[in-house]
Formats: structure tokens, C-alpha cells, sequence
């Protein structure tokens, strides 16, 4: 199915920046295409963000250029997602 909507890698990144640098770089790469989820978390990293591209070089461009552009980022966990059974949605109120 993802490769239909022009998805053909998904990884999960657990990056670790500054507690003063959290909310701005969480909005500014949820503010970016080819992020679906961004959450503040907590333990090693700090921001999770789940992202989608095209191909492993569209996914290695979005690490070296946009992720490596950012300030303060201190650490990079990359989880590649090789196989999804069940996505996530949004639930309507009438539904819960």
C-alpha cells in the first residue's frame, strides 16, 4: 500500500537534542512533508518523529540535510520500519 501512495521507506527517529531546543525543533520538523508524527518523549531522546520518503535515499537525504541541518541535535537513533500490519488514525467524536 505505501509504495501506491509513493512511500517506499518509513523509519521511526529518536533524536536527542537540548531541553531549551525541544519545542522548536519538534515544530519545525513537523512542519516538514515527509514527517507524519512528531511527540516530545522522554529517556535517551527526547523527540520522536515518524517519517516517510519515497526511497532509502530519499529517507538518507531528509537524515544528512534536514535532520543534519538542525541546531543542537546531540544525538540520532534511526528504526527503519520494514513491514506495517496496522496504522494509526484519528478517531471522531461521534466514534468514541
Amino acid at each position: 500500500m505505501g509504495r501506491l501512495l509513493g512511500i517506499g521507506s518509513e523509519a521511526l527517529l529518536w533524536i536527542a537534542t537540548g531541553p531549551g531546543s525541544l519545542e522548536a525543533t519538534g515544530q519545525e520538523l513537523s512542519r516538514h512533508p515527509q514527517v507524519r508524527f512528531t511527540a516530545a518523549t522522554t529517556g535517551a531522546a527526547n523527540l520522536l518523529v515518524a517519517v516517510a520518503a519515497d526511497d532509502l535515499d530519499g529517507l538518507y537525504a531528509f537524515l544528512t540535510e534536514t535532520v543534519g541541518s538542525l541546531d543542537d541535535v546531540r544525538g540520532l537513533e534511526v528504526t527503519p520500519i520494514l513491514s506495517s500490519l496496522k496504522r494509526t488514525g484519528l478517531l471522531r467524536r461521534s466514534e468514541i
